[in-house]
């Protein structure tokens, strides 16, 4: 372990080499007149140019279907950047294609071997896929050529890529891709209008200035810097910029005096003083956190450079020390004057100042070397964009580095359901572009609400790196939460351990039945008991009178209804009897007609 941290130390520094090759790409396709309609790489691009140091070299290509050189590859002195300024306002977004495969081919290819005195960087603004055809398989192949072929390259000779996705639709898994490969940097706006803050980001990386503390808009100069530039973003509609020097009066871009170059741009002025007189300057302007100042100086602070990519558990080694004309300060005078702390910015806010010592304890190497060291990371670093910030106060002069770091786990956790839902999978995948796999231990436990522990049995894969587990939900009830606890070896160098946020997951185990507990009845206190009621009597026996009335009551119905019976009968027999008699009397009647009338008939004759 100290024997890593020795190499550490001794490695490269921060501001050590301030020389830098960068290339800059820049993506005029057709889709970026949707994305940045007001042309906003523009004033971007003069911002990036304009903070380049002149120990930098810098070339600038613009590409679509076609890649040109916009800004020839040259030293970045004055003339260099009012050409950039100039040609800068050509940008806009006549391509049909984005052809990202050959804009870095073309902008690279006089690189060959390791690095010389300069450090290699591109970076690459697009908005888009790869996109060199209307025909896909064209497009795919180009892609996987950048991957398989130009990439490599990059990485074997040492080039550092910032990739900065500028839509939705862009090709993020190969921006970050490019970016993680070579230890970069990727970032995604949503909007062009925060692609001036992104570039100072890059910058930062890249350019690795010197700078002092800007508070209050306010900044110390002393007698060793030479030159210092001043950013500041302004926003619509706010008054002028001006500065204020120390015993002197107010200018602004109009008034700048003689050694003050002013760069005034949408959204931000730069100004650039030479010798500035060493004092307090002040900024009339409205605060913002991104405001610089960065200086030429012979007096530096170089930081201990640290991966754009820290893994989550892991501790490094900051270290600061100071320089004078490229010389190490060893001076026990000067250094027991110096005091350095380090700020930690990030989502969860700013945290309180630490302290680097030059002791000789715990993370420090030698007592009195000029090297202040503290341990940074572990676990307490959260999740996601951080910022670092390095501050040194002595008796005359201010320094300050800042250094923008991402905090990425060394595994990630993936819950899915399984089946009908009753069986959670459980994976555990490593990034091994962080960590060596094969080195990788993982435990992973479920705990209850009270604190009880539940061990998960995990298996490696065959083949794939990383372990794969289940959970049965109808085994438990309630909620339990999944801890993921990783150690491994990181490609950095270095040991981490790990514990990740845990996952709550809920049981489906419906609960037993709880037994039905009958209280037993309450005691009442005692009564007078009232008297029984007496029992009805019997419904009484009939007499017999009674029986005889019954009887003879039942003996006259009898009689009365045949007495009834026989008049109805006798009626009936009579009207028949009646109606025969009629008959046979009207028959006697005819007969006795019939008979008198031949009589008369034979009377008649007669006369």
């Amino acid at each position: 372990m100290f024997l890593w941290m020795t190499l550490i130390w001794s490695g490269p520094l921060l501001g050590a080499d301030e020389r830098a090759d960068a290339r800059i790409l820049i993506d005029v396709s057709g889709s970026m007149k949707k994305n940045d309609p007001k042309n906003l790489r523009r004033p971007a691009l003069r911002l990036l140019v304009g903070l380049l140091s002149s120990q930098t070299r810098a070339g600038v290509w613009t590409f679509g279907q076609y890649v040109n050189m916009q800004i020839p590859l040259g030293q970045v002195d004055n003339a260099w950047k009012a050409s950039a300024r100039k040609r800068s306002k050509s940008i806009g977004s006549p391509g049909q294609f984005t052809n990202i495969e050959d804009a870095l081919r073309r902008s690279t290819e006089d690189w060959s071997g390791p690095p010389g005195p300069y450090r290699r960087s591109v970076i690459l603004l697009t908005d888009g896929m790869v996109d060199i055809s209307k025909d896909r398989a064209k497009n795919t192949a180009s892609k996987q050529r950048i991957l398989k072929k130009i990439l490599p390259r990059l990485k074997r000779q040492d080039v550092t890529v910032y990739t900065i996705a500028l839509s939705k639709n862009a090709d993020h898994e190969l921006m970050h891709e490019l970016a993680a490969t070579t230890d970069g940097w990727y970032e995604q706006v949503e909007n062009a209008d925060q692609l001036q803050k992104v570039f100072l980001r890059i910058f930062e990386k890249v350019g690795k200035p010197d700078a002092v503390p800007l508070k209050d808009n306010k900044f110390s100069i002393d007698k060793s810097i030479t030159e210092a530039t001043l950013l500041v973003f302004r926003k619509s509609g706010a008054q002028p910029t001006e500065i204020v020097p120390p015993q002197g009066a107010a200018f602004n871009a109009d008034s700048a005096p003689a050694g003050v170059s002013w760069h005034r741009d949408d959204g931000y002025d730069m100004l650039t003083i030479a010798d500035p007189r060493a004092g307090e300057w002040k900024v009339r302007a409205e605060l913002d956190p991104d405001n610089r100042v960065m200086v030429v100086t012979d007096l530096k602070m170089p930081v201990t450079e640290l991966p754009n990519r820290l893994v989550q558990g892991q501790s490094l080694p900051i270290v600061a020390g100071f320089t004078d004309h490229g010389k190490p300060i060893r001076k026990q005078e000067f250094l027991q004057m110096v005091n350095v702390s380090a700020t930690r910015k990030d989502a969860a806010g700013e945290s309180e100042a630490r302290p680097l010592l030059d002791n000789g304890r715990e993370s420090d190497a030698a007592a009195g070397d000029g090297r202040f060291s503290m341990a940074f990371g572990g676990e307490s670093l959260n999740s996601g964009i951080g910022e670092l910030v390095i501050s040194a106060t002595g008796p005359t002069f201010v320094r300050e580095k800042r250094i923008t770091f991402e905090v990425v786990p060394p595994v990630v956790l993936e819950v899915s359901p399984k089946g009908d839902g009753g069986l959670l999978s459980v994976k555990i995948t490593p990034d091994t572009q962080l960590i060596d796999p094969a080195s990788l231990r993982v435990d992973a436990w479920l705990e209850d609400a009270e604190g009880g522990v539940f061990p998960l049995n995990l298996e490696t894969g065959t083949g794939i790196p990383g372990t794969h587990g289940e959970i049965d939900l109808m085994g438990f009830a309630g909620k339990r939460k999944i801890t993921v606890k990783a150690v491994a070896d990181s490609l950095s160098g270095g040991d981490i351990a790990y514990l990740d946020d845990p996952v709550e997951v809920e049981g489906m185990k419906l609960p037993d039945p709880e037994p039905v507990v009958v209280p037993p009845p309450e005691k009442s206190p005692p009564v007078d008991a009232e008297p029984a009621p007496a029992p009805e009597p019997p419904p009484a026996e009939p007499n017999s009178a009674d029986k005889e009335e019954e009887g003879s009551g039942w003996i006259t119905a009898t009689i009365w209804f045949g007495v009834l019976n026989l008049v109805l009968i006798s009626a009936v027999v009579g009207a028949i009897w009646w109606v025969r008699r009629r008959n046979q009397r009207n028959q006697i009647n005819l007969i006795d007609e019939a008979a008198s009338t031949p009589d008369s008939n034979d009377e008649e004759k007669g006369e």
